[in-house]
């Protein structure tokens, strides 16, 4: 397991890696955001520590930046700010867990087993013949795989991941056009092309606000 420890309070880095390293993890640490972009983009990681004040590049948008190529890997935001803004932005752009500071070794362990142990997805149940592999991004009719293409499969996998949810049209860009230019192949085309391929008709349109699929109650 690999986890990115991103904070500029150099005390702290280094207790949070001593932490890590005694869970077993392989530890990476970075004090500004263009340090953490780097290792981000060119690195995997199971797990991000993430703190909101760091020089360069702040932590939500680094938790944007991630959630735009990965939906699934935990990300924990720490912080001493008070500001309900910033927890309201954390969780709305994909955060995994919200930690203010000071906060106890404890705490944190436990919040870390708890996520890693939620990684560890059931699948989700549309209907009695469709269900959701969350771990293999792949949508299954009567037990058999739906083939559908690399924008298709990541479109299916952010509404999966939020399911039950509105998900908005800036997101869904965001996360299957990863920085392509959007207008080569609009959305609408994608989502009529996905709804003939797709069992029943799971996609709804909410209008102006984005798209969502419903699991079963």
């Amino acid at each position: 397991m690999r986890v990115l420890i991103i904070e500029d309070d150099t005390q702290l880095n280094i207790v949070l890696s001593e932490f890590f390293k005694i869970k077993s993890f392989d530890t990476v640490s970075a004090k500004d955001g263009i340090e953490a972009v780097h290792q981000i983009d060119y690195e995997h990681f199971d797990l991000y520590i993430i703190d909101i004040n760091i020089p360069e590049i702040n932590g939500l948008d680094l938790l944007k930046h991630i959630r735009k190529t990965d939906l699934n890997t935990p990300i924990i935001i720490i912080t001493a700010s008070l500001e309900i803004q910033n927890f309201l932005t954390a969780f709305e752009n994909g955060c995994s867990e919200y930690i203010k500071k000071p906060f106890h070794l404890k705490e944190l362990d436990v919040r870390v087993n708890n996520l890693l142990e939620m990684s560890k997805s059931e699948p989700i149940i549309i209907s009695d013949e469709v269900y959701y592999d969350l771990d293999t991004e792949t949508c299954f009719y009567k037990n058999e795989p739906v083939p559908l293409r690399y924008k298709e499969k990541r479109f299916c996998a952010i509404l999966m991941k939020y399911i039950d949810t509105v998900v908005s049209n800036e997101m869904i860009h965001d996360y299957v056009w990863e920085g392509e230019i959007k207008e080569r192949y609009p959305l609408r085309q994608l989502i009529v092309e996905l709804r003939k391929k797709l069992p029943l008709d799971i996609i709804q349109t909410k209008i102006r606000e984005g798209y969502m699929i419903e699991a079963q109650k």
